[in-house]
């Protein structure tokens, strides 16, 4: 339901990557010609193709134990395939058909934004429109009202200010929730935490927040509006917001384990069904720029271009285009220019793209939780699409840019989870330097990248073919980086880069090195009986020690399956909340232990009383840190 690639309801990975020690061209319109090979100008080696392909995406799921697909593949106004492989259920052996239906997730949000733009041009509403007068009922907190109020098309873009919905939205399920009700379920995601307009960062609150507003303004249901205004007009009969008993069983990443059906809370963002063929409707209305079937308007090849491009954000000011437009994202693939959007939720993982400047396009949703195979399905699907092609050239680069200016170290300034900004912090900050007309991005984790100028602002990837980075400046005076690949990067000073890397590693070293000491004095003394002076100058801080680590064996645990361990009270979740608790008293005991004792440190072996007071002070450092950003205490099932 979050993003094009991943089940945004999972947390990050947070134990593994806390200890970390252990001019210029608008993309889509300069490739409008078609990029076709001498020996396949007509495109005959389609048919031929079509069942290697089939065969691949057969292999794919049986080397990746994913139950079903469907898919379908759009050349110009014509659909040429359709694909209904596996199963549509593994306990009764039932097979997916071109009648199965498949959650598309956060593709829900491109309807979301199509009837936004639909109401617009029938004058029902405007793009610009402010909210918070209009719909004051859907709290939205933003102290840059006076000069920089949310529009509705911050919302759809995601350049709002919102955080994400939270764990305990998403494990709520009640069929007949209204929209309102939904919104209010969590006060914190309708924070504005920046001015609006200048930073992207993907909220599934937004959607439902535009859907609210227009709901408001025609005095209708949302979702009857999008039904009779896009659904209908496109003809999609197989497409619906609540639950229909085609939809195929579900499963979690191994393929086995089912998913239960979950109806979310903000439909808008992300409820939506369909199956291949209404799918393969959408990207033939997509490469019609508007129009289907015999010249049908659906919507205007202006609103089209409208939602294909970003305008809200500081780098699309600056005349990047690439990057997410109303809830259709632009963005370089292996040498072409797609649009889309993609989808997960509960058991279902989903992807469309199309490129209207080679006409073709591509869909395909599974029923399991599995990355790897989005991934090479995605990447099948793409070659295929692009078999009989030569690829675009590059913009040319141009030389003797300063690129000096963008020198320094750059941290992420635009969170999707607020919770989670500590993390990112400590795994996204990035050094960058430049040389020969070549801009290197060095990441903490990963590796680096290399970009070159076409300006002094919009760079393009060293092998990509259009800009996709820009350098920009806020209204606050910071200096940022913005682009798909990067979201938000603000420039900081170095000396801070260096202070938090260095003292957090030392911190976690002092951790890890007090566990490794206490695996070998604690067996001596419970089991041989070794007498240690002070012991308590030794064990409080390895208690600190041990309830931290375990605290975020529990959460990364936890996190594997989200909803069902973490967005209720749960062994994970009650776990990990009374194990920070407990870090945190174990630290600050740890270090009244040692200033009231310091006294009689004579009477210990100076290199362990050393040890224990760096330990404490590393564990101090971590429960400032964490505290600071609300991590002490969470309660994941209601925060």
């Amino acid at each position: 339901m979050i993003d094009s690639r991943s089940d945004s309801r999972h947390l990050a990975p947070i134990l593994l990557r806390l200890v970390f020690t252990l001019v210029l061209i608008n993309p889509p319109l300069a490739f409008a010609q078609n990029y076709r090979t001498d020996t396949d100008a007509d495109g005959s080696s389609a048919g031929a193709d079509l069942a290697a392909l089939e065969q691949s995406l057969e292999q794919i799921l049986e080397q990746t134990n994913t139950p079903g697909l469907i898919a379908a593949v759009v050349d110009g106004d014509q659909t040429i395939w359709t694909g209904a492989l596996g199963l549509a259920d593994r306990a009764s052996g039932r097979a997916v058909t071109s009648s199965s239906r498949f959650r598309i997730g956060s593709i829900t949000k491109s309807f979301t934004s199509l009837t936004a733009l639909v109401l617009a041009e029938q004058g029902l509403l405007t793009l610009d429109m402010e909210l918070a007068p209009l719909i004051p009922e859907a709290g939205i907190d933003n102290r840059w009202r006076q000069t920089d109020p949310v529009r509705l098309f911050h919302t759809l873009e995601h350049t709002a200010g919102f955080d994400d919905i939270h764990l305990h939205e998403y494990a709520f399920s009640d069929p007949t929730i209204s929209l309102l009700d939904a919104i209010q379920l969590n006060t914190t995601s309708r924070i504005v935490r920046w001015r609006p307009g200048t930073r992207m960062s993907y909220s599934n609150i937004g959607p439902a927040i535009a859907a609210l507003a227009m709901a408001t303004v025609t005095g209708e249901r949302f979702e009857d509006l999008a039904q009779q205004h896009v659904l209908d007009v496109l003809n999609l009969q197989h497409t619906g917001y609540f639950h229909h008993p085609d939809v195929v069983s579900s499963y979690r990443a191994d393929g086995q384990t089912p998913e239960p059906y979950m109806h979310i809370a903000d439909r808008p963002s992300g409820s939506m069904h369909s199956t291949a063929g209404d799918m393969a409707q959408l990207l033939r209305m997509y490469l019609g720029r508007g129009r289907i079937d015999d010249d049908k308007v659906v919507i205007s090849s202006v609103s089209l271009d409208r939602m294909e491009k970003p305008h809200s954000t500081l780098a699309a000011k600056a005349g990047l285009v690439a990057g997410y437009g109303l809830s259709n994202s632009g963005n370089e693939r292996n040498g072409f220019w797609y649009q889309g959007h993609g989808g997960g939720i509960d058991g279902f993982l989903s992807n469309y793209a199309y490129s209207p400047a080679i006409n073709r396009g591509y869909f395909f949703a599974i029923n399991a939780s599995n990355g790897e195979a989005v991934r090479e399905i995605d990447s099948t699907l793409r070659s295929f699409v692009t078999r009989d092609l030569q690829t675009p050239p590059q913009t040319p680069y141009l030389s003797g840019v300063n690129l000096s200016a963008m020198n320094g170290y750059y941290q992420p300034d635009a969170p999707r989870q607020e919770i989670l900004r500590w993390l990112e912090l400590i795994t996204g900050t990035v050094a960058i330097t430049s040389a020969d007309d070549t801009l290197v991005i060095t990441p903490m984790f990963g590796s680096r990248s290399l970009w070159r100028p076409l300006s002094e602002q919009l760079l393009r990837s060293k092998d990509g073919i259009a800009p996709t980075l820009a350098y920009v400046t806020s209204t606050d005076g910071e200096l940022l980086l913005q682009g798909p690949s990067v979201g938000t990067l603000k420039k900081i000073p170095s000396w801070l880069a260096w202070t938090r890397l260095v003292l957090i590693t030392l911190s976690l070293l002092l951790v890890i090195s007090s566990l490794l000491f206490a695996s070998v004095w604690l067996p001596r003394r419970l089991l041989v009986g070794t007498e240690f002076p002070l012991i308590s100058v030794r064990a409080w801080p390895v208690c600190a020690s041990l309830t931290l680590v375990s605290s975020f064996v529990l959460l990364q645990l936890g996190q594997n399956v989200a909803v069902p361990r973490l967005a209720t009270m749960t062994l994970y979740s009650m776990g990990f909340w009374l194990l920070s608790w407990a870090f945190a008293f174990a630290s600050l005991v740890s270090t009244y232990n040692l200033i009231s004792r310091r006294t009689e440190r004579h009477q210990m072996d100076s290199i362990v009383w050393w040890h224990s007071l760096l330990v404490t002070m590393g564990n101090l450092l971590l429960l400032t840190y964490l505290a600071s950003y609300g991590v002490i205490g969470l309660q994941t099932w209601s925060y």
